[in-house]
């Protein structure tokens, strides 16, 4: 039995290996969890995203 200790929602995503290789690999260099790094990465995109950032790094 899995005991959530959190009220977030659960979700359910596909990724490539070397996306899960890359988040494992901060998540273990940050001794965090797989879920925490998720999360952190998604609202840092989100903010990018919305204040019109994405892509900016990408030239």
């Amino acid at each position: 039995m899995v005991v959530v200790v959190t009220k977030k929602n659960q979700v359910t995503i596909y990724l490539s290996d070397e996306i899960r290789d890359r988040v494992k690999a901060i998540a273990e260099e940050q001794r965090r969890s797989f879920s925490f790094v998720v999360e952190e990465l998604l609202i840092k995109g989100l903010a990018a995203t919305e204040t019109g950032e994405e892509g900016k790094d990408q030239a």
